[in-house]
């Protein structure tokens, strides 16, 4: 080999590895800008379904309960469950003592008989004193036509006995002139002397003045008694008519009579009917026992409760901003234990804290064909508070929420371009978008690190 070919060969050898060089350099370059774009996550945007739920806390309730209360002061003899007990329409749930019962209703007749006898005394007396009035009326008009007849033969007596007086006197007066016209001494004037003494004798010893003086006192001694006895018909009149019953009383004791023997009656037929004990209305489960055996159940006290199983609901409290969305016959959903059941809101109270001093605002979740439930049961609730069908939606995480509005970042030529959107209904896990990007695009996003606005990406 000369040395000129030598010489090519070498120059061919450095021009080759220059060349490496340069290829491996360039590939180098490529690899680190690769390795400098952003691995981020990414969606395609298409058109689906999405629903809003609201989760709530919630107990299970029976939506039927009955408290059974005591109809009067009875003695418990048993009770026959205990708290939680499971019971059927027609389970004897508490007894009474039957002597305690029978001693009751002696205590009822009794109160009734003297009710009975308040009554009837009320009416006869009433009565007495009418018929007291009645005579006293009519003893008073009779006196006082006796007192007028009586009055009118005192006048007449006294005319009587003022013209018998005139009359002697007058006979008395015609002597005592005949006398001084006579001659003392004469016949005539000792005639007539002793015809004026003789006059004047009668004038006060006359028979028939005296007879009528003698009637007259009598009666005024007739009309004494009859004004005496007048006066005491005017008394009892006034006195009896006290107690004469009025019609508006009357009235207010027939009214009073009947209310009792409702009341009565209707007393009775509880205490009778306490014979039977207490008895399930309905098939359910205790949840409160309030007395205890032999003790006195007081009347109007509450002695035992059931509640229903049937149609059970969830109790829950929603705050004043998820109320908002919350409307009776939207869909729902409870999870009990380890079985999901559908349902729907029930009701929705109108006012704040009904519930046993809670502070939210009551809603009332019904359960479909719930079974194997425990009342009291603290679960999850979740109700559909909106539904929308065919529209765009992403995953809750690519929005990025700014004081002026929500962002995505769509990929466009592996950059990462901020885009402004609307969204409109949300869950946990996708937003609907009312306007910004369109069907088909792909969107962007870190769960590590914030985006900016035209990065590079890869994924």
């Amino acid at each position: 080999m000369n040395i000129l070919n030598l010489m090519k060969k070498k120059k061919t050898i450095a021009i080759i590895s220059s060349t490496l060089v340069v290829l491996i350099a360039a590939g180098s370059i490529l690899t680190i800008h690769a390795n400098a774009a952003t691995r981020v996550d990414s969606y395609t945007v298409v058109k689906g379904d999405i629903e809003q739920m609201l989760e709530l806390n919630g107990k299970i309730e029976a939506s039927e309960s009955k408290t059974f209360f005591a109809d009067a002061d009875l003695k418990v003899k048993e009770i026959h469950v205990k708290a939680g007990d499971m019971v059927k329409k027609g389970d004897l749930l508490v007894s009474f003592d039957d002597d305690d019962i029978e001693r009751q209703l002696a205590l009822l007749e009794c109160d009734i008989q003297a009710k009975e006898g308040g009554y009837n005394n009320a009416i006869q007396t009433s009565n007495k004193y009418s018929a007291m009035y009645s005579q006293a009326s009519r003893d008073l008009n009779s006196y006082n036509q006796q007192i007028n007849e009586t009055e009118a033969a005192i006048i007449a007596k006294q005319k009587e006995i003022s013209d018998r007086s005139s009359k002697l006197a007058n006979e008395g007066a015609k002597l005592q002139v005949q006398l001084v016209e006579d001659t003392p001494g004469s016949a005539e004037y000792n005639n007539h002397s002793k015809l004026a003494a003789n006059n004047s004798y009668i004038q006060s010893y006359d028979e028939e003045l005296l007879r009528l003086q003698r009637e007259l006192q009598q009666l005024e001694l007739h009309l004494s008694d009859l004004k005496e006895n007048k006066a005491a018909a005017v008394s009892e009149k006034a006195s009896s008519q006290t107690g004469i019953l009025t019609e508006g009383a009357k009235s207010q004791l027939e009214a009073n009579k009947k209310a009792n023997e409702i009341t009565d009656s209707d007393r009775k037929a509880k205490i009778e009917g306490a014979k039977n004990g207490i008895v399930a209305t309905f098939d359910g489960v205790v949840t409160e026992i309030n007395v205890s055996e032999g003790a006195v159940a007081m009347t109007g006290s509450s002695i035992i409760k059931v509640d229903s199983l049937d149609n059970v609901v969830v109790r829950c409290d929603a705050n004043k901003y998820d109320i908002i969305g919350i409307e009776e016959g939207q869909d729902a959903k409870v999870k009990i234990l380890n079985t999901e059941y559908t349902g729907s809101v029930k009701r929705v109270e109108k006012m704040l804290g009904s519930n046993n001093g809670s502070v939210g605002v009551g809603v009332e979740i019904s359960i479909d064909d719930a079974e194997d439930v425990i009342l009291g049961y603290e679960v999850k609730a979740y109700i559909n508070t909106a539904s929308i069908n065919d529209t765009l939606t992403v995953p809750r995480d690519a929005i990025v929420s700014e004081e002026d509005g929500d962002y995505v970042y769509v990929s466009k030529d592996k950059k990462a371009v901020k885009t402004k959107v609307v969204t409109g209904v949300k869950n946990d896990d996708q937003a609907e978008i009312v306007s910004g990007i369109n069907d088909g695009e792909v969107i962007v996003w870190s769960d590590a690190k914030e985006l900016k606005d035209g990065e590079d990406v890869r994924y």
